[in-house]
């Protein structure tokens, strides 16, 4: 009797998590709550929203020039952006490594730029604040501001450029470039770009 107990218990153990895993998926259909955003690493996009148009001195989908690597001069990817929506309070770059062993690797995270500015030069400084500009997190080299592209021997990685244009200011935080984003929910995102670029070691 007691084994016979056990047994229905497992049964209906079982019974209660597929009952749970069906009603979860079915929200999920009927929300849209899966397709409601899109994951580029670790950044979260709504799909709803309108996009902007990042383009630099590469083409989208090309190789990143030496300079921007750590092979070169190692300057920050300079940036031109148009399309900026006007409820935007301001702007957001994040650079990530799609194909580093260990994971998305994040290189850059620049933030609270005004969302007028159109242009980013190449070669920011490796400071937190940047007059005119706007604040750097910590990078995944553990350094303030832009790390370019220093992949180990291989076939080249990919790196994304994600431009975000926020309805809010950030704080000021002297963080790391996971925190910074992590700190961005969906809602917050009111238009974004992206630039693709390629770079073997």
């Amino acid at each position: 009797m007691a084994y016979r107990g056990m047994k229905l218990g497992y049964v209906i153990a079982a019974l209660v998590l597929a009952i749970a895993v069906i009603m979860l998926i079915t929200f999920t259909i009927l929300t849209g709550h899966k397709a409601s955003y899109v994951v580029i690493g670790l950044v979260k996009v709504p799909m709803s929203v309108p996009r902007m148009t990042v383009s630099s001195v590469f083409t989208n989908g090309s190789q990143i020039p030496i300079n921007y690597t750590c092979n070169g001069l190692d300057y920050s990817i300079p940036l031109y952006i148009s399309n900026v929506p006007g409820n935007a309070k301001s702007l957001m770059v994040i650079m990530e490594d799609l194909n580093a062993p260990g994971g998305v690797f994040i290189h850059w995270v620049l933030y609270d730029i005004p969302p007028n500015i159109t242009e980013l030069p190449q070669g920011i400084p490796a400071q937190y604040y940047v007059p005119g500009i706007g604040y750097q997190g910590i990078n995944d080299f553990g350094k303030i501001g832009y790390g370019g592209p220093c992949p180990p021997p291989g076939p080249p990685h990919e790196y994304v450029i994600i431009v975000l244009a926020l309805d809010r200011e950030l704080p000021p935080l002297n963080e790391s470039d996971v925190y910074l984003i992590r700190s961005i929910s969906v809602g917050d995102v009111v238009s974004y770009g992206v630039l693709i670029g390629y770079y073997g070691g």
